[in-house]
């Protein structure tokens, strides 16, 4: 997936906070969401790229602008995967 690439949240995904842990369903599995996943998913609007979303990233938790980069791409795969999230571009 390409840095320019832009993840918006599918309308059909559906997210709940239990006990603090957030969970993401999708029309097959349930995710549960790391605190840093959850950062991401947080911001997915629609409008950033995966390269705006990893500068975030990488902001908040003080790491190396490619590693966020690179562990937002994976997240992102992970979300298409599961019908969760739907990527324009790259």
């Amino acid at each position: 997936m390409r840095p320019d690439a832009v993840p918006a949240r599918r309308l059909d995904a559906r997210v709940r906070n239990v006990g603090g842990t957030i969970l993401v369903a999708g029309p097959r599995e349930v995710l549960e969401l790391t605190e840093t996943a959850a950062f991401v998913w947080n911001r997915i609007d629609g409008q950033r790229t995966i390269e705006a979303l990893g500068r975030e990233l990488a902001n908040e938790y003080d790491v190396e602008l490619e590693t966020a980069t690179e562990d937002v791409a994976e997240l992102l795969d992970e979300l298409l995967a599961n019908d969760l999230v739907d990527v324009r571009g790259g």
